[in-house]
């Protein structure tokens, strides 16, 4: 029998359902306030949140008044299927800490295309491996690590326009992304845990 590290870690590392609601929801919290901050309006319409977990990002977006439609493993793989959405129906696409697992993401970043509308958003939070390269692999299902300018050329080369690249922190005020990005960047390095992460949000590209 191979064993399914990807389903073992997930079923048995994973974290309480209601802890992991109270972090979705200040993450959706923050994905809002950064659509407000650079395009002043709010998240609104239909989700894709991939690599959905206990699809708690999910619960939070119909407490919002959003459809959303979560997908993970085993039910969806994200390197090989493809999503049940048509052609540009759905305003944005969530990714939290999950394009750290895709040894390639062009076929999963393909897709997200398609079915975004026209200047539909896709949210990406994942380890920054320049901040936090010694504890990266402490997840055994990490195969792909990111730096700032990696993630921001895998999106250009797929299409996408960079609206937001900044330190992963979140409910952070608008004085904070205010702050010059090396700055930012500099006070990320110094704080422990999670929070060495990445937070980018890219618009679909209308004329690519």
């Amino acid at each position: 029998m191979i064993l399914d590290i990807k389903k073992e870690y997930a079923e048995n590392l994973a974290k309480p359902k209601n802890e992991t609601i109270y972090l979705n929801k200040r993450l959706f919290d923050t994905y809002n306030s950064i659509v407000d901050f650079k395009l002043n309006t709010k998240l609104f319409g239909t989700n894709i949140d991939l690599g959905s977990g206990d699809k708690g990002f999910s619960e939070v977006c119909r407490i919002n008044n959003i459809t959303s439609y979560p997908y993970d493993y085993p039910e969806f793989d994200i390197e090989k299927d493809i999503l049940s959405q048509s052609d540009e129906s759905v305003d944005f696409v969530t990714m939290n800490a999950v394009i750290e697992h895709i040894k390639d993401p062009s076929s999963i970043l393909k897709e997200i295309k398609r079915v975004l509308k026209n200047e539909g958003l896709l949210f990406i939070r994942t380890p920054n491996w320049q901040l936090d390269f010694k504890n990266f692999y402490n997840d055994p299902t990490h195969v792909k690590p990111y730096s700032p300018d990696t993630i921001k050329n895998t999106l250009k080369l797929s299409g996408f326009e960079i609206l937001f690249l900044e330190p992963g922190l979140i409910k952070k005020s608008r004085f904070w992304w205010k702050l010059p990005d090396r700055l930012k960047w500099r006070i990320a390095s110094l704080i422990k845990g999670g929070t060495k992460s990445i937070l980018c949000v890219a618009i679909k590209n209308k004329g690519k």
